[in-house]
């Protein structure tokens, strides 16, 4: 029996990893219908894995992306026409450093993220751009792309003089393309770039002496055109030619977008081992421990994203992950109770507060192991609303105003995404699926081609699998809970009773 042809506009999402490349194509009501992979041939040369020396031909790059391409345009050449391909985006890592010559072909190996050649140079970096790290909230790391520049102005002047600087889904774009000439505000932050301002600032060439400013890509936010698929890459790939082009974003900011959250305020949560926050932010959020990635995003709004050491660890350490849903049945009932738990199992936190010896507790102290468990459920969901509440104070905010976003291996248990919600008093919501950096370039693919903006794709694109209320009563309950937890936290010097503002 034949498949009925699908008559949905397609975007084709890629995305780049450090070993490979993944793809989805979707449609513009949310729809999977292809998916491609390919892992890249590494080579790191003769230094061995464990050298600060780490490189890879970027050519291997294309090679598993043109392959990819290939492979999913054959599939979706069974169900779709190829005006329906509307457009394609490319997303991935923003660490390496490609150098290529005037019409965009590699002259040396790309020096890969995890590189630590140029460790030495980070201390200048961070004196001569002092006011540009203040300004934007961190500090240069010899992983970055301007420290390998700087590393390569001193190691090989005569390649240097003839040199422009891209990065990774830069390269694979100007395949497509015909030239990388362009790249994503998200990818430049780390080589230099103002995201304030928007643009390549005077302190690159006339503090660091790198003249290398007009050696950079053309800055560009996601969502914007970048170009078209060229005859070439179209015959390489099966592509149509002349298929638009949108300007992706890093890995990170694309699984973002495929997480729900859509508009200021909103919040994704993922449930695991780690806490993970992201959120979307009218203002840029510093922090000069470095401890809150900030990305730019279309329409002056900032996504942000920060992982604690408190999570769902103390579910194996404390209980055990097989008795979960038996304990989590005969605690329900006992949701909320007076016994305070911050349940760290790790005694380090990174966010909301730093500390090498943070101690967890649950107090009153109690024996009965139900009591103990109900108690860490809402004692993750306190230490949850005690992180929101510091990412609004750095944002400027006094409130949450947007819905909570949630993912994660322990985001299917209702009791506790219910308690989340009474906790925070916001709307929590479990989306279907698992959102993916390849889906959510395909929703920036869309952006660029189909829609007005991002809460428009998420709003075509995105499905919500449960929606979770809070109970008004419950809620009131929780903020006195609140209020004792932020005290107790205090007197354990792990953060201010200013934490306990009204949310």
């Amino acid at each position: 029996m034949s498949q009925e042809p699908s008559k949905s506009a397609v975007f084709i999402g890629v995305n780049l990893t450090s070993d490979r490349v993944n793809i989805a194509a979707v449609t513009e009501f949310g729809a999977v219908i292809a998916e491609s992979s390919a892992h890249f041939v590494h080579n790191t040369g003769s230094q061995g894995a464990k050298s600060p020396l780490q490189e890879e031909d970027p050519e291997v790059w294309w090679d598993a992306v043109r392959m990819a391409l290939g492979h999913i345009v054959g599939q979706l050449q069974k169900t779709t026409d190829p005006t329906q391909l509307k457009s394609i985006s490319i997303s991935g890592d923003p660490g390496a450093l490609v150098v290529v010559n005037r019409q965009g072909n590699p002259i040396m190996p790309a020096i890969l993220p995890c590189d630590l050649r140029a460790a030495d140079y980070v201390k200048s970096l961070n004196f001569h751009g002092r006011d540009h790290c203040r300004k934007l909230g961190f500090q240069f790391r010899a992983e970055d792309p301007l420290a390998k520049i700087a590393w390569l102005k001193d190691h090989d002047l005569k390649l240097y003089e003839d040199a422009r600087f891209i990065h990774q889904a830069d390269f694979i774009v100007g395949r497509l393309k015909g030239l990388p000439d362009v790249t994503d505000f998200s990818f430049a932050a780390r080589t230099g770039c103002d995201l304030l301002d928007e643009c390549w600032p005077d302190w690159l060439d006339y503090d660091m002496y790198l003249s290398v400013r007009d050696r950079l890509p053309t800055l560009m936010h996601l969502g914007d055109r970048a170009g078209t698929v060229s005859a070439q890459a179209s015959t390489a790939t099966g592509l149509p030619s002349g298929m638009p082009i949108v300007m992706g974003t890093t890995s990170i900011v694309a699984a973002f977008l495929a997480s729900g959250a859509r508009k200021e305020g909103d919040f994704h949560t993922i449930l695991s081992k780690r806490l993970s926050i992201s959120g979307i932010s009218p203002t840029m959020i510093r922090s000069m421990h470095d401890h809150v990635s900030v990305n730019k995003l279309p329409n002056k709004k900032w996504s942000f994203s920060v992982s604690s050491r408190t999570g769902t660890e103390w579910i194996s350490a404390w209980f055990s992950e097989d008795a979960f849903a038996e304990l989590e049945a005969a605690g329900s009932d006992k949701l909320p109770n007076i016994y305070l738990a911050y349940p760290n199992v790790s005694k380090e936190e990174t966010f909301p507060f730093i500390s090498n010896s943070a101690e967890g507790f649950i107090t009153p102290a109690t024996e009965d192991r139900i009591v103990q468990f109900a108690s860490c459920l809402q004692g993750t969901a306190l230490f949850e609303r005690f992180c929101y509440q510091k990412l609004n104070q750095m944002s400027g905010a006094t409130a949450i105003i947007g819905d909570i976003y949630t993912g994660g291996p322990w985001s299917s248990s209702d009791v506790w995404m219910q308690c989340r919600a009474d906790v925070t008093g916001q709307v929590n919501r479990r989306m279907k699926g698992m959102s993916s950096a390849a889906f959510g370039t395909a929703m920036i693919a869309a952006l660029g081609t189909s829609f007005k903006s991002l809460e428009d794709v998420a709003n075509a694109m995105l499905a919500v699998d449960a929606t979770f209320f809070p109970n008004p009563e419950k809620h009131a309950r929780y903020s006195e809970l609140y209020s004792q937890f932020c005290d107790l936290m205090e007197d354990q010097g792990y953060g201010g009773s200013s934490m306990a503002m009204n949310f």
